[in-house]
């Protein structure tokens, strides 16, 4: 690159010339850069691989749930059996309503667990059903710190950037035709 005023030599990145002092225009540092030099392109998202991403992290966070629910289910069966000492008075009250209430809770997050991983497969198959149930359920994994919260963002940002709804409306009408 060269000074516009006195002809001197300059280096790429110098702000000022080094003989006349003048300082060097952007106009200069743009006309010295080689014409071969190719603009940097956009950079575009590889959606198939977040969507299949998605999908997976989907599936493997509802096997992990469904686990946990077992354990519960198993918890509340299993408390029935257990030789824990209760006043005369209050019977099997007290042991009864505690498997009640892990029985439902278990079932409840049964039943989450099947629809996340549900919406996963829906998701792997492109199914326009899916990307609807996978927002649903990524409600709810926002409440299972921190891993299902980590899950829950990354599914919003797929599945509602634009990136990513014009990729699965193209690849969902493509597979259900």
């Amino acid at each position: 690159m060269f000074c516009t005023e006195c002809g001197n030599e300059v280096e790429q990145h110098a702000r000022f010339c080094s003989k006349c002092g003048r300082e060097v225009t952007a106009a200069a540092r743009v006309a010295a850069q080689p014409a071969t030099q190719p603009a940097a392109p956009a950079k575009q998202r590889d959606m198939s691989m977040h969507v299949n991403i998605l999908a997976w992290l989907l599936i493997g966070n509802g096997v992990l749930a469904g686990m946990v629910a077992l354990a519960i289910l198993f918890a509340g069966s299993i408390m029935k059996h257990l030789p824990i000492p209760f006043p005369p008075d209050a019977g099997n009250f007290p042991v009864n309503l505690v498997s009640f209430i892990l029985t439902i809770v278990g079932l409840s997050a049964a039943a989450l667990s099947a629809g996340v991983c549900a919406a996963g497969v829906g998701l792997l198959q492109h199914r326009e059903w899916a990307r609807t149930l996978a927002i649903i359920m990524s409600v709810f994994l926002l409440f299972h710190f921190p891993l299902g919260t980590a899950v829950g963002i990354y599914a919003f940002w797929v599945l509602f950037s634009r990136e990513g709804q014009e990729y699965y409306k193209s690849q969902s009408t493509t597979q259900n035709v």
